[in-house]
Parts: C-alpha cells; sequence; structure tokens
C-alpha cells in the first residue's frame, strides 16, 4: 500500500465515523425523547397534581421501599389501550 492509497482509506474511514457519530448522536436524542415521554405518560398514569408528585417523589426519595397505599395504581400504557376497544 504506498501513501496514497493509505491517505485514501484515512479519508473514508475518517468520513465513515463522522457519519457513524451523528448517527449515534441522533440516536441518543431520540432515546432521550423517548424516556422523557414514558416518563411523562407514567406521570399521568398516576393521575397526581404537580404538588402530589412532588410529595410523593420525596418519599420515594427519603424511603423508596415504603408501602405507597395512597397513590393510584399504574397501568402500563399498553393495557390501557386494550381496554379502550
Amino acid at each position: 500500500m504506498n501513501l496514497v492509497q493509505i491517505r485514501n482509506e484515512k479519508a473514508k474511514t475518517e468520513a465513515r465515523l463522522q457519519a457513524l457519530q451523528e448517527k449515534l448522536k441522533a440516536l441518543n436524542e431520540k432515546e432521550t425523547e423517548m424516556e422523557n415521554s414514558e416518563i411523562l405518560r407514567t406521570v399521568r398514569a398516576l393521575q397526581l397534581r404537580p404538588s402530589e408528585l412532588d410529595a410523593l417523589l420525596k418519599r420515594l426519595k427519603q424511603n423508596p421501599f415504603q408501602n405507597l397505599e395512597d397513590v393510584n395504581e399504574w397501568i402500563p400504557e399498553s393495557e390501557l389501550e386494550d381496554n379502550e376497544d
């Protein structure tokens, strides 16, 4: 392999690497967006006012294994969609 071939291969590899880095960044952003959407759906499913949600989160942070009988039961979104039909 001569110097020109090495430089050409290097340029191609750098271009592929740049494309993969851009794709990875886009996938990370999409992952974060979907996680945030799932968090919002879960919070909405609990049907709590903001003050109640804040109190719940504080309680969970202090004692995550405490029994939470006064909180609405969470129903997964997939089950909610099945019940609507």
